[in-house]
């Protein structure tokens, strides 16, 4: 997504209609888009991997290979909704997205939501799951950080290879190629 249709999204998440699911699916989208999570890490959340530091919320993520990794996200970007969920779906095992009868969500159930709010911004897209939104907030960190490295970290990449799509051959960097490439001749 475009930083624009970004915007509209976001504002989507909250204006978008859930019936007595709207705490658990808005938490769920905004961790995905604001920490580029898997969502099959998401899902897997339990309740124990959310720690409060300061203005953040210190999330601990089982990743691909059962690797360890720690995001972060802002407390007020979710907090409402997280404090929601706490008193709504209890559930023994822990694990904080679930169904009513306390099953763990399923990713086609979190790609249905991400297109639901999509459609609700207006945005279409050929690739509409909720794998677009770790796509999104990696190419987004890469644009306004231009740090590789942090790019592989924030998305648990074994190797700097895997990042490297989300660099979108940066026009601002071959441009400064192109200058270089350019003094070559003085």
């Amino acid at each position: 997504m475009s930083e624009e249709e970004l915007k509209r999204f976001l504002d989507a998440i909250n204006l978008s209609e859930f019936r007595s699911f709207a705490h658990r699916n808005r938490l769920i989208v905004k961790i995905i888009v604001y920490t580029g999570i898997r969502v099959g890490e998401a899902i897997n959340l339990k309740r124990k991997d959310i720690a409060p530091e300061g203005d953040l919320f210190v999330i601990r993520i089982r990743g691909k290979g059962n690797k360890y990794r720690i995001v972060m996200i802002k407390r007020h970007l979710i907090e409402e909704h997280l404090n929601a969920l706490e008193t709504n779906f209890a559930n023994k095992e822990g694990y904080l997205f679930v169904t009513k009868n306390g099953a763990p969500l399923t990713q086609a159930y979190v790609s249905g939501i991400v297109e639901k709010i999509l459609m609700s911004a207006g945005i279409r897209k050929e690739k509409n799951g909720a794998h677009m939104l770790r796509h999104t907030f990696a190419t987004m960190l890469y644009k306004k950080q231009k740090d590789l490295v942090l790019v592989q970290e924030a998305l648990g990449h074994a190797s700097l290879n895997t990042s490297r799509i989300y660099t979108h051959f940066d026009s601002d960097k071959l441009r400064l190629a192109a200058k270089v490439a350019e003094e070559f001749e003085e």
